[in-house]
């Protein structure tokens, strides 16, 4: 509407004007115009169709769970971690049904010890609404609360969730996305039950997209999380450097082989580290050069 708007105005501000628009009839001017028109009709055929799988999407979604309006707004929630190792959480979200990267969050898990996958879901949700109590009234980010919520997991991630929003007053959908032994979206958990999906509908296509995208993002948190604390580690070896080195020598250089080729000069720029620390760095990585 707004680019109709816009050429509507161009045209009447030219009519003004006495401007005679020629529409051109043979040669390399038509061609020009004729290929200008393709790729209009192209582009626009694409923007109509995307925006009825999109629509018939959450029109479909919103029938499925029965919830009281269609869902222009959705997060989805998962948690990673490796033998309870480095758990994380991570938030994706999707407006009107395309993927808002922008408003994409990580959680480092900071109340659990071990692997709990529910009680790590319940410290990121508390942590958001928290968020959310801090922010609200902006139209962006933790600021504005989703029209539903999606959990990467089963009934038992959505009995443990649901209370919680209850108990702070948040009457926002809540549901859980099931996969198959294949890691593919199966079917959606509700309080005791599941719902299945048609696999041809462009609603089970949405579900899919979102369950994979939230697994992906919390999956690449997780190992860059897991290969942080392995850089750690094999730094504290050095002689002089404990964990707050280390993180600092991280921070600075990124990779361990951009600490390995530092000179003195560039090692002294880091916080915390001064000569003599430096001289050990760089001697641990130059030894056997």
């Amino acid at each position: 509407p707004n680019e109709t708007t816009l050429l509507e105005k161009w045209l009447s501000d030219k009519a003004k004007q006495k401007v005679k628009i020629i529409e051109p009839k043979k040669g390399d001017q038509l061609k020009l115009l004729n290929l200008c028109k393709k790729n209009a009709t192209e582009r626009l055929a694409q923007l109509i169709q995307r925006t009825w799988k999109d629509s018939t999407a959450l029109k479909e979604l919103q029938e499925v769970l029965k919830l009281d309006k269609i869902p222009h707004v959705i997060e989805s929630y998962d948690i990673s971690n490796l033998a309870g190792g480095e758990n994380v959480g991570a938030m994706v979200v999707f407006e009107d049904a395309r993927p808002l990267k922008s408003s994409y969050r990580k959680f480092e898990i900071k109340t659990i010890v071990g692997q709990d996958d529910y009680a790590s879901m319940l410290e990121v949700i508390s942590r958001r609404l928290n968020e959310y109590e801090k922010l609200k009234g902006k139209d962006e980010g933790f600021g504005r609360l989703p029209d539903l919520i999606l959990l990467d997991g089963g009934k038992g991630h959505v009995a443990k969730v649901r209370p919680i929003l209850k108990d702070r007053g948040f009457n926002i959908p809540v549901y859980g996305m099931i996969k198959d032994s294949k890691h593919k979206t199966r079917a959606i958990a509700e309080d005791g039950r599941e719902i299945h999906i048609d696999k041809r509908s462009q609603v089970f296509k949405l579900l899919s997209k979102i369950q994979d995208e939230v697994h992906r993002f919390a999956i690449g948190y997780h190992r860059v999380k897991r290969r942080k604390k392995t850089l750690k580690l094999e730094l504290m070896d050095i002689p002089g450097i404990g964990e707050k080195r280390a993180m600092e020598l991280l921070k600075h250089f990124k990779t361990l082989e951009s600490i390995k080729a530092a000179g003195l000069e560039e090692l002294l720029t880091v916080n915390g580290i001064n000569k003599s620390v430096a001289e050990l760095i760089y001697g641990y990585f130059n030894n056997d050069k």
